[in-house]
């Protein structure tokens, strides 16, 4: 916890000192080579002069960003990677943990990076030292296997809310994979994490095992017209009480290269059924919260949490807690553009893509619901796993990295 209080007082520092009071997150030093390097590439700064995402789960990058690719902000970014580089700044943090959380998010960076085709050159510089820095900060597969299940210990710290039983063998929950090439939850799809979906009906496992089986038999009516894809309105329902989880869980790349899961849980997003309206339920979501079937929680990695080894380093959302937004949006950058969607509600983003009644909202069935049987003794969580890995392997991003390691 003492590290944890260190790294929010230096955070406040951060608008008044500039880049050498960066957070200590990696270090207890703020002017730390880890730490600068950092907040050259996750720290954002509004036209107020506040800082933003040193604890984001997502680096505040868009896709028609600038930052990073112009100006100072460029030259700061190269700057720092080729000190992390030139002083072999890899050796300076041997913790595993904190490396595996440093790898993983200079990924994204890269990921970034390779996604838009202006700036080329600007990009290529930015590719080269962040795939160096990824490699040099890798971990063996043994130090992979070693780290911690951080879901289990936010279990053991009984955070409220969140679910205890949810990858118990044969408990309550059951995890939904469309057993195919393709990851289930396959619009989350980034590569740099597995997205594994739960559900579970009131009944317990036998009824959500039934239900399944139910849909799969029913097929969904791949009937399209001027608003796109109708609801099939005779697929049978899930009673109220009914919850859906998503989690998401790191890869990482070990030292030969190669991918490797972890259960570094990064967010728990869970959804409770409270009633069933049936039909089509935009005209509730237009019409306000109190109309919603659906009551949304959700845990986040807190990376300041999560090297004080404080509940799995998972923190509840508040009901009314803001984030500038990465996913699903139409890729304008908060900082640079004049027209901003500004900081939104996080638990209220999720309503509006599953707005629908019941099992409409679940988007993940029309991958799971085509899968005509379950492998005998299929393991779910592995195969979506292998099926994330390889389709990440496929990837230009990832031939570009494997390129440059």
């Amino acid at each position: 916890m003492r590290r944890t209080r260190l790294w929010r007082a230096t955070l406040a520092l951060v608008p008044v000192l500039g880049l050498a009071a960066a957070p200590a997150i990696f270090s207890s030093k703020a002017s730390d080579v880890w730490n600068r390097t950092w907040c050259s590439l996750f720290l954002r700064q509004d036209d107020q002069g506040r800082e933003y995402g040193a604890d984001s789960l997502d680096p505040l990058l868009w896709y028609q960003t600038h930052h990073l690719l112009t100006g100072e902000s460029h030259r700061r970014a190269l700057a720092g990677l080729d000190e992390f580089l030139r002083t072999h700044a890899e050796r300076e943090v041997q913790d595993p943990l904190e490396r595996a959380i440093f790898q993983h998010h200079l990924w994204a960076v890269f990921d970034w990076a390779m996604a838009g085709d202006n700036y080329p050159r600007e990009r290529h510089e930015l590719e080269v030292r962040l795939a160096q820095t990824i490699r040099r900060v890798a971990l063996t597969a043994q130090q992979i296997r070693a780290l911690p299940d951080t879901y289990s210990e936010a279990v053991a710290a009984r955070l409220p809310l969140l679910p205890p039983d949810l990858f118990t063998a044969g408990g309550p929950w059951v995890c939904l994979s469309a057993w195919s090439d393709q990851p289930t939850a396959a619009v989350h799809f980034t590569g740099r994490s597995r997205f594994l979906v739960f559900m579970r009906l009131p009944g317990g496992r036998d009824a959500t095992l039934a239900y399944v089986r139910e849909l799969r038999s029913a097929h969904e009516l791949p009937l399209t017209g001027p608003d796109g894809r109708f609801l099939n309105l005779k697929l049978a329902q899930f009673p109220a009480g009914t919850e859906v989880a998503l989690v998401r869980q790191a890869i990482l790349i070990d030292s030969e290269r190669r991918l490797a899961p972890t259960s570094l849980t990064e967010s728990v997003q869970l959804r409770v059924y409270r009633t069933i309206t049936p039909g089509n339920t935009f005209m509730n979501f237009i019409n306000g919260p109190s109309s919603h079937d659906q009551d949304f929680f959700e845990f986040r990695m807190s990376r300041p949490e999560l090297f004080a080894r404080h509940s799995g380093g998972l923190v509840a959302v508040a009901p009314r807690e803001t984030e500038f937004a990465t996913f699903s949006t139409h890729g304008l950058d908060d900082f640079e553009s004049v027209h901003r969607e500004g900081r939104g509600i996080i638990l209220e983003r999720c309503r509006a893509c599953h707005v629908d009644s019941g099992i409409h909202s679940v988007q993940s069935r029309l991958q799971w619901m085509d899968a005509s049987a379950d492998p005998v003794g299929g393991n779910p969580v592995a195969w979506e796993t292998q099926a994330t890995i390889h389709k990440k392997e496929q990837q230009p991003d990832f031939a570009n990295l494997s390129s440059l390691w």
